[in-house]
């Protein structure tokens, strides 16, 4: 591991977000042994507790983690698409002098900066199908000088495009684990006074290990939660999904559109 990985700060978010808590904890549980409020010993019924507690966490935590993998190549996916209908574009323009590829390049410009609007600031989605849908207009001056099955994969990938973001807008918009939730919470509070009402022959050791895992407890919670919308990016969530590639590819073509507007110098 090295020193820029460990002295992230958003690798640490969710940490700072509990620790606050954890003193909290400790001074509770510190008042309910001062106030004589533990009434019970640690046995195996809190252990059964506990364990279902770190089951069902380990549960959601685990169909999260696979939603997320998911999610995770989709804007490298868009990326891929437009770069490829953006190829295709280039290879024509080069093949046929009369052909224009501007119209199809800003097109595909709109797309990527829809994109990034809408999951960057929360704008709705509209925009980006309304820029998919009217790319047909672009395509139809490509299709004149470009051959059927060539032309038939440029739809084919203005399709995957539209298909991903309705996946990305279902998965963004949708709460998944509602009623789950409901449960994890029961759980979660009721482990927690179980912790503070119980107590063992070592008073410290039972401190420790309670407000260890307390902690524990929230910081897998929170973290199901930034990993159940990976598409947040309101400043809040430590896990949100990559969108270097989906800028990089926007930054390129409309560099591309920048140069070509210039003044060719003629040699």
């Amino acid at each position: 591991m090295n020193l820029r990985t460990f002295t992230d700060i958003s690798k640490w978010g969710i940490l700072l977000k509990i620790l606050p808590l954890t003193p909290l904890f400790c001074l509770a549980k510190w008042i309910a042994h001062q106030m004589q409020w533990e009434i019970g010993k640690f046995d195996s019924q809190i252990g059964s507790l506990l364990a279902a507690v770190t089951f069902i966490l380990a549960f959601m935590l685990n169909g999260t983690l696979t939603d997320y993998r998911t999610s995770e190549d989709m804007p490298a996916q868009i990326a891929n698409a437009v770069e490829t209908i953006q190829d295709t574009n280039l290879f024509i323009a080069a093949r046929q002098p009369d052909y224009n590829p501007t119209l199809l390049t800003e097109g595909l410009v709109e797309i990527l900066q829809s994109v990034l609007l809408c999951l960057k600031q929360s704008k709705p989605f509209i925009r980006v199908e309304n820029a998919v849908t009217i790319l047909n207009s672009s395509l139809v001056p490509l299709s004149k000088f470009c051959e059927a099955p060539l032309m038939a994969r440029l739809q084919g990938e203005q399709a995957k495009i539209r298909l991903l973001i309705a996946r990305i807008q279902r998965i963004r918009d949708t709460d998944f684990l509602a009623s789950a939730y409901g449960l994890l919470h029961i759980l979660i509070i009721g482990s927690s006074i179980a912790l503070l009402i119980t107590h063992t022959d070592e008073y410290y050791t039972n401190l420790i290990i309670s407000g260890f895992l307390f902690t524990s407890f929230m910081y897998l919670l929170l973290l199901i939660y930034d990993l159940e919308n990976p598409f947040e990016y309101n400043g809040t969530s430590s896990a949100d999904i990559d969108l270097s590639s989906l800028e990089q590819s926007y930054n390129q073509l409309r560099e591309g559109l920048l140069n070509d507007d210039e003044p060719k110098i003629p040699v």
